[in-house]
């Protein structure tokens, strides 16, 4: 603003009078700064609704993975007898498991050798494990000595292992173990002798500690697990157990028939649970922000931010219809959410009963994890659906509220260059206005100069008159 003569001369307050000039010509401003406080507004209440979905749609992709719905566990009393690990759809339970023998794998060894690099003979072992398939080893002169055989036969995988055992006094051994524990995985060797004679004491049948009877010395009985579970006598090939407990692996470390252990199996829904009690949690959170956005005050004739606002309309319409679908191809008894325990209130937020959730889940687990996460076309889990129909929402950058936000913005970017351009003019309006009253101002000071010498005149004219009279009175 210049420097002008403010009213000096006339006596008028002009500043305040350009002022309230000013302020008529600057109404349309406050009119687009309401507007745009209007659509700043909108912009926060959209965002808080966005991150309240945000936060939904967080809980809803747990719901999409079910690895961890249930979490199964099992434990023994004793693990220096067994221990017991819990897959999928291990049953609740309690068992007592007494071990009276491990199983163990066949061991056998030969005739007594001088040493390991002793030559033995050339010619084709046969070997066979329980009914397996025998396999045929030859023998070579690179392979005819004590360790040079058991190279051979481990290297042809047959199912056993063989070894060379020096037995301290002189006497080197070779042996076989079958790798397979169980009564019926028992080693059977023969052989073709390069000497002609299969069942002599010389060249390769030298092997046999009985060769007219074609055997080797057993030094370790096959045998089968045996235990008790619950009072019912068990055998078993291995010690390591699967198929004994539907979903439970048994590990046998000890025998001892004189020591019960209990073993407990359980199943916990933990998972789940947790899982919808954030999903409600976060859709409830979202319930009430949209009800608090869109509610009208009927006392005070005041609205929510975004009432009327199309894309809230929808998403509340979206999150009430979709807690009422259903999940073909799996049981009526838990093909929708409130089957599960999720019941919607008066207010539209949601419940979790956590009693019929358990109810459902021990009766159809896999129903209940195909109801959230079936990716059959057509016919999605529930979990999947919501997640896709919350990403059309917020994808950032072709999302709805994307869209609905940069349109927002673009209407505030639009006003604030309206209000640039009504604010320049006015500028120059101010400085016209103030420019003619300093005129004015300076034409009343001319006035007043030139009245000012007017009186001067008028008085010197006046006080001559008086002195002329005088004179010709004199006289």
């Amino acid at each position: 603003m210049g420097i002008g003569v403010s009213g000096l001369m006339s006596g008028l307050d002009t500043d305040s009078i350009i002022s309230k000039l000013m302020d008529l010509e600057k109404r349309p401003i406050v009119l687009l700064q309401k507007k745009e406080a209007d659509y700043q507004a909108k912009i926060t209440a959209l965002g808080q609704v966005k991150s309240a979905m945000s936060g939904l749609k967080s809980a809803v992709d747990a719901l999409q993975k079910s690895d961890d719905f249930v979490a199964y566990s099992a434990k023994s009393s004793n693990e220096d007898i067994l221990t017991v690990s819990a897959g999928e759809k291990v049953l609740p339970g309690v068992y007592n498991i007494t071990v009276s023998h491990l199983a163990s794998a066949q061991s056998v060894r030969s005739a007594a050798f001088t040493g390991s690099d002793e030559t033995v003979g050339t010619g084709t072992l046969t070997v066979q494990v329980g009914t397996g398939e025998a396999v045929d080893i030859k023998i070579d002169s690179d392979h005819n000595t004590l360790s040079g055989i058991a190279q051979a036969i481990n290297d042809a995988d047959t199912g056993v292992t063989a070894g060379v055992i020096n037995d301290g006094g002189g006497n080197f051994y070779l042996t076989l173990q079958s790798q397979e524990t169980g009564a019926n995985n028992t080693i059977k060797l023969t052989m073709q002798d390069d000497d002609g004679d299969n069942n002599d004491s010389s060249g390769l049948s030298s092997l046999y500690t009985d060769p007219s009877a074609q055997t080797l010395t057993e030094t370790q009985a096959a045998s089968n697990a045996q235990l008790t579970v619950n009072g019912m006598d068990v055998e078993r090939s291995g010690n390591e157990i699967t198929d004994l407990i539907n979903g439970m692996t048994l590990n046998l470390k000890s025998a001892d028939a004189s020591k019960s252990v209990t073993v407990n199996s359980s199943t916990d829904y933990g998972g789940i649970t947790g899982k919808l009690r954030s999903f409600v949690k976060n859709y409830n959170a979202l319930v009430d922000i949209l009800k608090k956005q869109t509610a009208y005050n009927p006392a005070t004739k005041q609205g929510g931010t975004l009432i009327g606002d199309s894309t809230v309309s929808r998403i509340g319409l979206s999150l009430s219809r979709m807690v009422y679908e259903t999940v073909d191809g799996i049981d009526s008894s838990v093909n929708s959410l409130s089957k599960l325990g999720i019941e919607i209130e008066d207010g539209g937020t949601l419940s979790l009963d956590t009693g019929k959730l358990k109810s459902a889940m021990e009766a159809h687990p896999d129903d209940v994890a195909a109801l959230f996460t079936s990716s059959e076309p057509g016919n999605k889990g529930i979990a999947v659906r919501l997640g896709t129909m919350l990403d059309g929402y917020l994808k950032s950058s072709t999302g709805i509220f994307a869209a609905e936000t940069d349109g927002l913005q673009k209407s505030i970017d639009k006003i604030d260059d309206q209000i640039e351009q009504i604010n320049d003019r006015l500028s120059k309006r101010e400085a016209n206005l103030r420019h003619k009253f300093d005129n004015l101002e300076n034409l009343l000071a001319e006035f007043q100069r030139t009245s000012g010498q007017l009186d001067q005149q008028l008085t010197a004219i006046a006080n001559l008159n008086s002195q002329i009279s005088k004179s010709r009175g004199n006289k």
